[in-house]
């Protein structure tokens, strides 16, 4: 794969998951829940620590998380 390949890749993907659409859907979704940096980086992390499996189960598990906080 060359760079101009490499970047359309890139750009392509950018696009899929920077969006709304699939925010929405993804653990991402806790810390855009967020303004505060601290609190960010905080429910960031308690996401990442429980990302396996389904999708819809990590929201979950990570809103269950950030009520008993």
């Amino acid at each position: 794969m060359n760079f101009s390949e490499l970047k359309d890749f890139l750009d392509e993907k950018a696009d899929m998951y920077n969006n709304l659409e699939f925010i929405n859907d993804d653990p991402i979704q806790i810390p855009h829940r967020f303004s505060l940096k601290q609190d960010i980086e905080i429910a960031g992390f308690l996401a990442a620590t429980i990302s396996w499996g389904n999708r819809k189960a990590i929201i979950k598990s990570a809103e269950k998380m950030l009520y008993i906080m």
